[in-house]
């Protein structure tokens, strides 16, 4: 959802930087991989503790996220492996970055922050999931407010300004959770709709 409001704003800006980058010689599969490394980095520096270089790292590989994609259609490299890589790559980046603060907390012995990032880890990846399925079955399933682009900023100001973290984790928790049920029973409910006529 956010994703839509934004990315038609900065859609010029990236289409140069992704043209640039053409040139270069980068591909959007490569783009993808250093994205993943970059998250992993990201979660480095949360796990050790340092919690506002692994929210600078989110923004810079967030915007390595946006210029996969652009590179892609820009230069007509849209393939449907470059969609799956990507979608991959991004739980293992949702693992790094959330695994990584889950590791602080287990190291300075805060274990209810703890268990509350590996609550919201989980709800990530049934939201993610839950949308995958569902679209086995019917036709789209992005319901919900806190996708991947809105779970990232939040966490990113939270991790940057400590006194908000315990909101930040809070909400995220929550919204994540309540995510992922709604696309549960968004897809229950489209899947009880009885079948439109064909037309003759």
């Amino acid at each position: 959802m956010l994703r839509d409001l934004v990315y038609p704003k900065i859609k010029p800006l990236l289409s140069t930087v992704a043209r640039f980058l053409h040139s270069r010689g980068f591909t959007p599969n490569q783009l993808t991989l250093a994205g993943l490394s970059l998250n992993f980095v990201c979660g480095f520096f949360y796990a050790t503790g340092h919690l506002f270089l692994g929210a600078v790292m989110i923004l810079v590989a967030g915007l390595g996220d946006l210029l996969d994609g652009a590179l892609a259609r820009e230069t007509g490299q849209v393939t449907k492996f470059g969609a799956f890589l990507d979608s991959v790559t991004d739980r293992y980046s949702d693992f790094f970055i959330f695994g990584g603060l889950a590791v602080h907390f287990a190291r300075s012995g805060q274990h209810g922050y703890l268990l509350l990032t590996l609550g919201l880890l989980a709800g990530a990846y049934v939201v993610s999931y839950a949308k995958a399925r569902a679209e086995n079955f019917i036709e789209n399933c992005g319901v919900g407010l806190f996708d991947r682009p809105v779970r990232l900023i939040l966490f990113g100001v939270g991790t940057a300004f400590h006194v908000l973290l315990p909101a930040a984790l809070w909400i995220l928790f929550i919204g994540t959770n309540a995510t992922a049920v709604h696309r549960i029973l968004h897809t229950k409910k489209v899947l009880n709709e009885p079948p439109k006529p064909s037309a003759a």
